[in-house]
């Protein structure tokens, strides 16, 4: 299995920045922001590609970058069904999004919505401002568990146990865990307790701000098992 990182920022953007998304071997999308579709063509991925995308909520930076993608499908002329996974709410919005940005009639927009978790894919509620999806994808012989944007959460613990790579958002350092409990977000401790309680086999943190980013080098040394999300990285 092979996971190539489109981003790995926060809604804070900086610059050469793109927000967190990625993609497993090709045909499975996480998450898919403003920045990610032309992230994807720079790094020599075929959006055509894709057979399913799972957005973990509705907030901008995880999820204003569908349309798009659906757009270049549409013109590329592929007649291939993308599967969209997300929470409640997810196939009106992307369809009132479509028609807000007047997409021409001649599109063929060939997309199908699912809200369940199944054999391969199962969902986990993580404990954010809005619906938020962690996935526990089974894929190519491998596990990996995404938790979108959470707090700390034994839901999120259980989900990733025994996984051989959680991706796991880190907003904030630890100095500002009151900001980080008020957006419902993570902190370098809750990303590491999660880590460790659920016996994942590596982590690599997303969402990140240049204040969380610094603390990587450090968490690495402690912890050989922790990659950075840049690139790509095999399992």
């Amino acid at each position: 299995m092979e996971i190539v990182f489109l981003g790995n920022w926060s809604a804070r953007l900086a610059p050469g920045k793109v927000n967190t998304s990625f993609v497993i071997d090709g045909k499975i999308a996480c998450d898919f922001g403003p920045g990610s579709l032309q992230s994807m063509i720079e790094k020599g991925l075929d959006p055509n590609g894709l057979e399913q995308v799972l957005i973990s909520h509705m907030h901008y930076d995880h999820f204003a970058g569908l349309t798009g993608l659906l757009w270049y499908r549409a013109m590329s002329g592929t007649e291939e069904e993308l599967l969209i996974t997300g929470p409640d709410g997810i196939e009106k919005t992307s369809k009132d999004l479509l028609e807000s940005y007047r997409t021409p009639h001649g599109f063929h927009i060939y997309a199908s919505f699912e809200k369940k978790s199944n054999d391969d894919i199962q969902i986990i509620s993580g404990d954010h401002t809005i619906p938020n999806n962690g996935y526990r994808i089974h894929y190519n012989g491998r596990t990996v568990f995404y938790t979108g944007d959470t707090a700390f959460s034994e839901l999120i613990v259980k989900g990733a146990e025994n996984v051989d790579l959680l991706i796991h958002e880190m907003t904030y350092t630890d100095d500002l865990r009151i900001e980080a409990e008020l957006w419902r977000h993570s902190t370098v401790s809750d990303v590491m307790s999660t880590f460790t309680e659920s016996s994942a086999k590596r982590l690599v943190p997303v969402h990140l701000t240049a204040e969380t980013l610094k603390a990587i080098p450090a968490l690495q040394r402690k912890n050989d098992q922790l990659f950075l999300p840049e690139g790509s990285i095999l399992l």
